[in-house]
């Protein structure tokens, strides 16, 4: 199913505690995040979303680390949902697929953030702006610290944005 929306890139570099942080090769990434109305796919049909989309794949993605530990992936930017900051999720696995650590990606937020920015963008097809948004410092899993989730991000509503992170992991 094709999600509409502001051009999103996110390169997310993995780093290993276990070597110095050096860089990560073959680790395997998985992303997730809503989409522009804050849904997801492969899920739904509850009281957090009453929209069903459990038969539906979209916003999700897997990659293998390259040499750089980098990888990047090609989407949307993501909307938000009650209770929640911008966020997109993540899990590490080691090259064997043995899980290495699930996390979140935070966004900044501010007067000219890409969180306000896209959420004003209803040419777009982002309807909700900002009314009723939870921030990232009353947001239940970013609450007590965002220090080490908190992404970068650059760009502009008709380049597209481009979120930065590096995540470090014990392999």
């Amino acid at each position: 199913m094709d999600r509409t929306g502001v051009g999103f890139t996110i390169k997310i570099t993995i780093k290993n505690t276990k070597a110095s942080c050096a860089v990560l090769k073959d680790a395997i990434v998985d992303i997730w995040h809503c989409d522009k109305d804050g849904y997801y796919s492969e899920y739904g049909g509850t009281s957090m979303q009453s929209v069903n989309y459990t038969s539906v794949h979209f916003l999700r993605g897997r990659q293998t680390t390259d040499e750089n530990g980098l990888v990047t992936f090609t989407s949307i930017f993501p909307g938000w949902y009650s209770g929640r900051a911008t966020h997109i999720h993540v899990h590490i696995y080691n090259s064997s697929g043995n899980s290495l650590l699930v996390t979140q990606i935070a966004f900044p937020e501010g007067t000219n953030s890409a969180v306000a920015t896209v959420n004003a963008s209803t040419a777009n097809g982002y309807t909700k702006g900002l009314s009723g948004y939870t921030y990232n410092a009353s947001d239940n899993v970013f609450s007590d610290s965002v220090t080490n989730e908190l992404g970068t991000v650059t760009g502009s509503i008709s380049e597209g944005y481009v979120l930065t992170h590096t995540i470090n992991v014990a392999s």
